[in-house]
Parts: structure tokens; sequence; C-alpha cells
């Protein structure tokens, strides 16, 4: 940390550029202290680091306790250009209400966290509600080290990171990461959930020097018409899902294995219509192909032709599952408004788009049964044939780009 304070309670920034001699004579004559936890800490002034304040050991469980070079310097870089916006932005406040001390705050709600290493899923939740709660907005910016490229629109993205995404005007999720060293920005926008782990993304780069405070959520590329992902990468990774189905150990896949042996298949031949890309998928932590058949297993299959099928009961199928921890609905703490509700609203929108089903005002009427292929041959012929109209057709927003 950069900031310590007095006996007194005067603070000691040392971006404010005080002499080593000055600063050990300080220490020797009056000590410094944590704002955050009250307990001493040393000025550590050497050649090859930042000039920092370390707190002595057995002090872990103050969050300033440890902080790396690459996130000092992140947010000094942040902080200086901070001031390029604001005057008024401040470095490592504290707010002792709910005894949090975040990077920056841009007055008069703004809050910014540059974020490198991991935090538990409840800590990160409780900071973050610990902002809101003092009508605060936080910003989490995260280490670049932690973007994972898998190719040029694929990335890997972990369940920390998911923690921090944010919803752009197009409606689909984007991360913001920062590297120091080069001094820029790196948006990972467009994210479409391809399973647990992986997204398709796109990624643009804004110099430290173009970012504004002022407008701290950068809007993402606007969307191009068409295709948003690459079809033949998500038919592989379905082909994928297929080839590899009967291996899965998990209690959802279990239960999938003899929902669709009751119906005199097997799981690895899952209706073309499960696995697709959807707006809002993102939404669950399991691949696409997982809760979608369970919406056609328990929801569609048994539903007579020409009956109605209402989301609202979709949607409480889908809480019963989560109830028995056989779905898991990802943790986006910064994404309150969206769940998994509109996954399943946009699934049953694509199987409008398919012709399974017909909509007629709020519910949707079934038109017919999705066919369960007989062998892999026929499924992969079929999935290839599904991508294919509606990549046509434009089914949903992911394959048109029409809002």
């Amino acid at each position: 940390m950069f900031i310590a304070q007095l006996k007194s309670g005067r603070k000691i920034n040392l971006l404010d550029g005080y002499s080593r001699s000055y600063l050990k004579n300080l220490q020797e004559q009056a000590g410094f202290y944590c704002p955050q936890c009250k307990s001493e800490v040393r000025v550590r002034a050497g050649t090859k680091l930042l000039w920092h304040f370390a707190h002595t050991p057995g002090k872990k469980e103050c969050v300033a306790s440890s902080e790396s070079h690459y996130h000092l310097l992140g947010k000094k870089l942040l902080f200086e250009q901070a001031l390029q916006s604001s005057e008024q932005a401040v470095l490592e406040p504290y707010f002792p209400r709910i005894g949090q001390r975040p990077d920056l705050w841009i007055p008069p709600h703004d809050i910014v966290e540059f974020q490198c290493s991991p935090l538990k899923p409840e800590r990160f939740i409780e900071r973050t509600n610990g902002y809101v709660q003092e009508n605060l907005i936080p910003h989490w910016i995260l280490g670049k080290k932690r973007l994972k490229p898998l190719s040029t629109s694929i990335f890997q993205v972990n369940a920390f990171d998911w923690l921090a995404a944010r919803m752009s005007s197009s409606h689909f999720p984007f991360l913001t990461y920062f590297c120091p060293e080069e001094k820029q920005f790196y948006l990972l926008s467009r994210m479409i959930s391809l399973s647990s782990t992986r997204v398709f993304g796109h990624l643009s780069t804004i110099p430290l020097t173009h970012f504004s405070f002022l407008k701290i959520v950068y809007s993402p590329p606007p969307l191009q018409r068409g295709l948003q992902f690459s079809s033949s990468t998500w038919l592989h990774k379905k082909k994928q899902w297929r080839l590899h189905a009967f291996k899965q150990k998990t209690s959802a896949h279990y239960l999938l294995k003899k929902a669709f042996l009751n119906q005199g298949s097997y799981l690895s031949l899952f209706p073309s219509e499960a696995g697709m890309p959807v707006p809002y998928s993102f939404t669950f932590s399991e691949a696409t192909y997982v809760w979608q058949s369970f919406i056609l297993l328990y929801c569609v299959l048994p539903c007579a032709i020409g009956h109605p099928i209402a989301l609202r009961e979709v949607c409480r199928t889908i809480e019963l599952l989560i109830e028995r921890r056989l779905l898991t609905p990802r943790l986006l703490p910064l994404l309150k408004k969206v769940t998994y509700r509109h996954a399943c609203a946009a699934y049953l929108e694509l199987l409008v788009a398919c012709g399974i089903l017909n909509r007629q005002g709020d519910q949707y009427m079934k038109q017919k049964n999705p066919t369960l292929p007989q062998t892999m041959n026929e499924a992969i012929v079929a999935d290839y044939k599904l991508m294919e109209y509606s990549v046509k057709h434009g089914v949903n927003v992911l394959f048109s780009g029409k809002m």
C-alpha cells in the first residue's frame, strides 16, 4: 500500500515524493500505521520495487497486507490517470462503516478495484455488497495476467473472473483487464459461453492515456450484423460433447443418462435442439447441452402436441434442479438483474424459431417433438443442418447481430 498514517492521524502518501531519509526519520520517531487494521507497518524504500508500506509478519488478515509489485504499479498508474479525469480522485480511501479500503475512489460514487489474484467468491461478494451499501458503484479491473486467450476468438475464463463481469448496452457480458507494464487496457466483450470455462469473445485494447475515469464502463465495439461466433468451432465442441458424454460422472449427467434411457435413447444422442448458443447462457455454469436437455426432457417431450408450455413452469423446473444441486447458476454479483430465467426465455424463443414451439401471447404451444437421433452420424448431420438453418435465418442475436 502507498498510504499509511501517523498516530496523530496524519496520512503519508509515498507517491508525494518524500525522501528516503525523511521517511526513515519519521518511522523511527513516530511510526507508521495501517489506516484499516491500525497495526504498525514499515516503509519499504528500496531500489528495485516501488516504495510502499508493508505489514509486519502475522497481519495476514488485513486486505492490504500483501500486494505484488505488479499490483502496486497498476494502482499507481490508474490513480495518476484518474487524476487527469477528476482532481477529486482519492488513492486508497478508507470507509470505516464497512471496514474496506479500495484502490481508488472517484467521487461521488465510483470505486475502482485492481484485482490481480483470485479472491474467494464470498469475499468478493462481501466487498461488492459493502460498496453498494455505501451507495458506491464498484468497478473491478482484472490484471492482464489473468487474460488467457486460447485463439483469436476463444478465451479461458474461470469462475473468479466471471465475478467481475459487467453487462454492455448490447446485452453481452464483458470483462476489463489492465496491464501496468504495457500501460494498456484489454476489453473482452461480446462474450458467448461455450462451456464452463470457455467463451467466444472479441478482444480490443485501450491505451491508458485514452482511458477516462469519467466513463469507467466503456461501451464495447458495436455489434456487427451476422454471426457473433464461429459456427464450425461450436459444432466441433458439440461433437466433443456427444463423444465424451458417457464419461461424465456428475449427478446431472447421471440423471440425464437415466432420462434419455427412459426415452429409448442415450445422452450422447441428445436432440440437436440442445447444445445451441442462446443469449444469457452464461448464467449457467454448465454447458448448454446439459441445461437445455433438461428442458427438452422435463418440459417439452412430456407435453402433448397442441398443449401450452409456460415459461414460469420451465423456470420452476430449472429452479428445482438448482435446489437439488444438479444445475449451478453462475455467480454474477455485478449482474444481479440477469438470471438463468433470461436464458430459459431465450431458449424457448430458439425452439420457436426451430418449429418445436409456437408462441401465442405469454405462452408457448407445442408444435412437434424434437427428434432423437438414432446414431452418432445422424446426430452430427442434424447438428450441422440446424446450425446452417439458424445462421441463414438469424434465429437470435448471436446469429444475426440484430438486437
